[in-house]
């Protein structure tokens, strides 16, 4: 079997196989009085700004389907990666949402999810 290549990310300082898939996105956080006016002008009052990264591995076998998982399994956790607004490595702490690992194949010797997915959200 070939090795797993891992030079995109880090989680709580331990490389994880890369992802077939990462897309970044920033969420702007505004406070509860925002919304427009009646003139329909629109108040934003932002909060904050957040990072939010969609991840995706094709193909993975069971064995690195639970070391994905078990990576981002507690509360929240230290991730670093090349982000798109700074064009450098960040490390930020994020926590996990729902994630998905449909089975592909179950026989024996050959035990594939068709993938791992999962969103991780700025804390």
């Amino acid at each position: 079997m070939a090795e797993i290549k891992r030079t995109i990310l880090q989680i709580n300082g331990v490389w994880i196989p890369d992802p077939s898939a990462l897309q970044w996105g920033l969420q702007s956080v505004s406070d509860q009085n925002a919304g427009r006016t009646t003139d329909g002008k629109m108040h934003v009052n932002l909060i904050t700004r957040k990072r939010k990264l969609e991840l995706q591995w094709n193909g993975v076998d069971f064995a690195t389907a639970s070391e994905i998982l078990r990576a981002v399994n507690p509360e929240t956790f230290n991730v670093t990666y090349l982000d798109a607004l700074t064009n450098t490595r960040l490390t930020k702490e994020f926590y996990v949402g729902d994630r998905t690992a449909p089975v592909y194949s179950y026989t024996d010797g050959y035990r594939w999810y068709s993938n791992v997915s999962f969103n991780i959200i700025e804390v």
